[in-house]
């Protein structure tokens, strides 16, 4: 995603698959993990309305140490604040946006080591710092004709 400029669609469909993960944590954040990194998850109303309908015995708090399929997702960026929101870096997330998913309620797992944070990863914070720098790159070639031309807009 952070080669493709932060554009989810431009994502390879071989990407797009269901993702069967494990919940670690169901409140106060939803964390998946796939036994590596785990992540938050936004669930959307559609998401949240359907799960009830079709599994109105099971509450979305019980899935903790379950596993999950997300049939439906996508992922995107927001501009947050990093010191609020522990699942970012550099003022930068990455929403895994859930549109529809199931339990597997007959499966558990039993992780084999505990995961951390996607945004804690020294290669993922190193891709962060790359899409800032070109984004930084970017804006300074766009503005950098208008200020030698003499038409740079007035405040």
């Amino acid at each position: 995603m952070f080669n493709q400029g932060g554009d989810f669609s431009q994502l390879s469909k071989d990407l797009k698959k269901p993702l069967k993960c494990y919940v670690k944590e169901s409140y106060p954040y939803f964390l998946v993990t796939d036994g590596y990194f785990f992540v938050q998850c936004y669930f959307t109303k559609d998401a949240v309305a359907d799960f009830k309908s079709k599994f109105a015995n099971v509450n979305i708090t019980d899935l903790h140490d379950r596993v999950i399929v997300l049939n439906s997702w996508s992922l995107e960026m927001r501009r947050v604040n990093s010191a609020e929101v522990f699942t970012s870096y550099a003022n930068l997330e990455v929403r895994l946006v859930v549109h529809s998913f199931k339990p597997n309620l007959n499966e558990r797992l039993n992780p084999t080591r505990y995961p951390i944070n996607l945004f804690r990863d020294d290669e993922m914070k190193t891709t962060i710092q790359h899409f800032r720098h070109a984004a930084i790159q970017v804006d300074f070639k766009f503005f950098l004709p208008l200020y030698y031309s003499n038409h740079w807009p007035s405040p």
